[in-house]
């Protein structure tokens, strides 16, 4: 059963429903009336120790940075401004205090570069080291972003780079291994720091969503990428009831990301399609923003939606083949293997 799978039965047996309650479960983020202009938004996320980060790599100021930049985009991704989180944490036996402490260090770094405050949580006991943060946000209501939304004809864009978390944990992983076998070697990451720096230290793209507003452009439906480019340009057409063709000299990459590819002999789609755990912004926008959006360094039109229900791949030679349906999977820990992927 699929982290997808496993809400949907969840939901199955709950009300969901309250009167000021605007959108519940199966979006980014819960929506709720906050007043005449504004909704608020609520998220929430969990990393746990061993799936989504390795104590040996991720030092304590990245776990707590990690942990809040995750909820985070989950408020960007409704089009909205984050305001407030809680923190919960799990601490198993022998974490010392100075440990926690450099994890609670790294969530003020995100307090302080995204304007947001930290206003309680809990400390429990646990077998292993978790954290849950829950992100408290608002949107005005002429301008929030469901998943659904797209229509035929709209342009197809992401934010950023793909692929890089991915090929950053494969880097972490070839580190690892080395120090596991002698820990006196210290970890080469000599050409590959910027894609380290994309899985050790998220960001939720919070500036993207000012930029738009600056623009004046309101995305007719977005996703953040947490789970992947393949992940998310699924869950827009299904959300929205149409498919999605996707132009794959157009996607956007890191030449680090594709060094990797070639180090590990595997396909740059596997990075760029399925890698996930990084947090850029896919949305659709009206054919009319194209001027606004055209120059844009950091949103890249992609490709466009269809008006059947295919979501396609086109290659430069203009063969067009479906994209499978895979993703990141938080619930098993792992990365999918595309059919054409070579294991590493």
């Amino acid at each position: 059963m699929t982290e997808a799978q496993l809400i949907a039965a969840i939901a199955a047996h709950l009300r969901g429903e309250h009167p000021l309650l605007a959108k519940g479960i199966g979006d980014d983020a819960a929506v709720w009336e906050w007043d005449e202009h504004y909704y608020g938004l609520i998220s929430t996320d969990t990393l746990h120790e061993h799936w989504d980060f390795d104590r040996i790599y991720h030092a304590p100021p990245y776990i707590g940075y990690k942990a809040a930049t995750t909820a985070l985009s989950d408020i960007c991704a409704m089009n909205g401004e984050p305001l407030f989180m809680t923190v919960a944490i799990g601490v198993p036996r022998g974490v010392s205090s100075s440990y926690l402490e450099e994890i609670y260090k790294g969530l003020r770094r995100v307090e302080d570069k995204y304007g947001i405050a930290v206003i309680g949580g809990d400390v429990s006991a646990a077998r292993d080291l978790w954290m849950n943060v829950t992100v408290i946000g608002r949107v005005e209501k002429s301008r929030i972003t469901y998943r659904r939304g797209a229509q035929p004809k709209e342009l197809l864009c992401v934010t950023g780079d793909l692929g890089g978390a991915y090929a950053g944990l494969k880097i972490l992983q070839r580190e690892k291994a080395v120090f596991l076998q002698n820990p006196s070697v210290q970890p080469d990451l000599s050409g590959f720091t910027y894609i380290a720096s994309r899985q050790l230290k998220p960001e939720a793209r919070c500036d993207m969503v000012a930029r738009l507003r600056e623009l004046d452009v309101v995305p007719t439906s977005m996703i953040d990428l947490s789970d992947g480019l393949a992940a998310g340009v699924h869950a827009l057409a299904k959300a929205s009831g149409y498919g999605m063709h996707v132009y794959l000299d157009r996607l956007p990459f890191h030449p680090e990301t594709q060094r990797v590819a070639d180090l590990y002999d595997m396909p740059l789609t596997a990075f760029l399609l399925y890698g996930g755990e990084e947090y850029e912004l896919l949305f659709t926008v009206k054919l009319s923003d194209y001027e606004k959006l055209k120059d844009e360094p950091q949103i890249h039109i992609i490709g466009y939606v269809r008006d059947d229900e295919q979501v396609l791949l086109e290659d430069p030679f203009g063969q067009a083949e479906p994209i499978q349906e895979l993703s990141w999977d938080s619930w098993k820990g792992q990365h999918p293997k595309p059919a054409e992927e070579t294991p590493a």
